[in-house]
């Protein structure tokens, strides 16, 4: 490559930035830091009596939850629920139950921090709660996690699987397994309450609140909440206090305030862009500024205009002409510039003229070709299957056996469905392999208990994997007409996924005779061979596909397996890895 001559605009560039730009720097600097100690000064004060205030405020609600929750330790319906019920008629049985419920529900309609009320009383094996009476054995059994949480330590809010509750027991230090408690009290905190009361605590910010290996965020973003609370929480000694952080990639004004009642940190963060992005300027600094900025944008506008709007307008154009296949009008670039845009302009053409020849000559020419191919060779599949799959079912007619040829003509209907959908080159890995099993299904009508089929199950990533059409139902095919066809019994057939390095192994494995070595050989070289040999079916039709869609890392290999058979494998490189 010659080197670039001529005069250069870097230098012009360089002093024209300068020049407009040093002024303007240096009243933004000073006007940002006297606003920004004075907006930080206010936001802080504002914003700690808010989160003081909201704190307070949700300790006095728990509080009053909690009084409520132990006055159910004295409760009469209750203790007749839980020392009288074996001397109680049905009716009042049930009179009773109704009087707990109804007291239960006024306690949750009370507070909009409850979401639900749940009494269980282990001796009537049923959980009263606000949504009615459960007996099932799963809502009991959550009751006993949620006391098994609480027991770990919790208190005195509890979380168990993302929800909040607060546990009450009578006797206090009872023991589902040793000391069954006489009845278990639990009330379930709303989050989305909680959420509701945190997101307006700030405007324009958000809010969490961290608990012992729990944490509510407001706006849902558990990320930033996570990062930030891993940033000043393990070090939070103070009471409350405000820290400037970073988390996922953003700076925050972070305030927080510790709750000894909840044993929790109520944590508010917003971002440092919004709270210094609207300053109020001094008004005789803006309009200092004003009046600099029109100036320099004059000048610094008309230098741009001359040294680079008017040649980067002109290779703009000759882009666009590029996109819209016009290549003849991308070859009259002014050239004679002696600066980086002449070298540009120069570099362009050639390039646009060689990325035409290569598209007329090349190109074009391969992938018609390719295309052709691909599909003569899926076509040659459907004969094939065609035969064997009707073969099979007439001699299931021929025998009599109705029951078993109508089960072959469902899974055929389904299978030829699978095969005749012209239109879909690729396929879901998961949909290859469901049409294999049909087909190994209707096989094993024909086999009977000759043949032992085994097929691993596809994970979700594998099921999702487009690969090319009917490129695995041929290798099963043919273990069953070649390797396993004379066999009298204890055949085996198995079919297996494996994923590494980034590529997706099939394979396929018999105990049938397999090929004798000369044999083995020259399927082998008819699988490394790159001239067309006639019409190709079976695995090598399905290697011949294979390598037109992923080239040579895709394809597929043959060889002996131990201690007989043959083990066949078919290679896929995963796109995307």
């Amino acid at each position: 490559m010659r080197a670039i001559s001529g005069s250069s605009i870097f230098p012009k560039l360089v002093l024209i930035f300068i020049a407009v730009t040093l002024p303007l720097f240096a009243l933004s600097l000073v006007l940002n830091e006297l606003a920004k100690q004075e907006v930080r000064s206010q936001i802080s004060d504002a914003m700690r009596a808010r989160l003081h205030y909201e704190v307070v405020a949700l300790e006095q609600e728990l509080e009053r939850i909690l009084s409520a929750q132990q006055k159910a330790v004295n409760d009469a319906d209750l203790l007749d629920l839980t020392g009288q019920l074996h001397i109680m008629t049905n009716y009042r049985k049930t009179e009773t139950i109704n009087r707990v419920s109804i007291k239960i529900t006024d306690l949750k309609e009370s507070s909009g921090l409850i979401a639900k009320i749940g009494v269980y009383l282990p001796e009537l094996n049923r959980v009263i709660s606000t949504w009615g009476v459960e007996a099932d054995d799963a809502a009991i059994a959550q009751v006993e996690a949620i006391a098994a949480a609480y027991q770990a330590g919790a208190y005195p809010v509890t979380e168990w699987n993302g929800r909040l509750f607060l546990h009450l027991s009578s006797p206090g230090k009872a023991d589902f397994h040793n000391q069954p408690p006489a009845f278990v009290h639990q009330i379930e905190l709303s989050v989305d309450a909680l959420k509701a009361r945190m997101s307006r605590i700030a405007d324009k910010g958000s809010s969490a609140l961290y608990g012992e290996g729990w944490t509510i965020v407001s706006d849902g973003r558990e990320a930033v909440a996570a990062g930030i609370g891993a940033a000043w929480l393990p070090g939070a000694s103070e009471n409350e206090a405000i820290q400037t952080v970073n988390a996922d990639g953003t700076s925050y004004l972070a305030f927080y305030e510790k709750s000894p009642l909840l044993e929790s940190v109520l944590a508010v963060y917003i971002p440092e862009d919004v709270v210094f992005g609207k300053l109020k300027s001094y008004r005789n600094w803006f309009w200092l500024l004003v009046v600099c900025s029109l100036v320099m944008i004059v000048v610094f506008s008309y230098g741009i205009f001359q040294l680079i709007q008017r040649p980067l307008s002109l290779l703009v154009r000759q882009f666009r002409n590029v996109e819209e296949g016009n290549f003849n009008t991308a070859l009259k670039l002014n050239r004679d510039r002696k600066d980086e845009f002449g070298y540009l302009f120069q570099r362009f053409g050639k390039t646009v003229q060689r990325l035409k020849q290569l598209i007329d000559e090349l190109y074009v020419q391969k992938i018609r070709s390719q295309q052709s191919e691909l599909k003569q060779l899926q076509a040659q599949i459907a004969p094939h299957f065609l035969y064997n799959s009707f073969f099979t079912l007439n001699q299931l007619i021929k025998s009599y056996d109705i029951d078993k040829a109508e089960q072959v003509s469902k899974n055929l209907g389904a299978y030829f469905q699978y095969v005749t959908r012209n239109g879909e080159g690729e396929v879901p890995l998961g949909s290859e392999a469901d049409h294999v099993r049909a087909y190994m299904e209707i096989q094993g009508m024909r086999f009977s208990n000759r043949i032992e089929v085994k097929m691993e199950e596809l994970s979700d990533k594998l099921r999702a994997i487009a690969v090319p059409r009917l490129i695995l139902q041929p290798i099963v095919e043919n273990v069953y007409h070649h390797g396993l066809r004379d066999i009298i019994g204890e055949g085996r057939l198995s079919v297996s996924f494996l994923e590494r390095d980034g590529l997706l192994r099939i394979e396929v494995r018999d105990n049938g005779k397999g090929l004798p070595p000369g044999e083995l050989e020259e399927l082998r070289r008819r699988l490394d061979a790159t001239a067309d040999e006639g019409e190709t079916t079976g695995i090598v039709n399905v290697h011949r596909r294979l390598r037109l869609r992923y080239g040579p890392s895709g394809g597929v290999s043959v060889q002996s397996a131990e201690p007989s058979g043959l083990l066949v494998t078919l290679t896929i490189p995963i796109e995307g890895e």
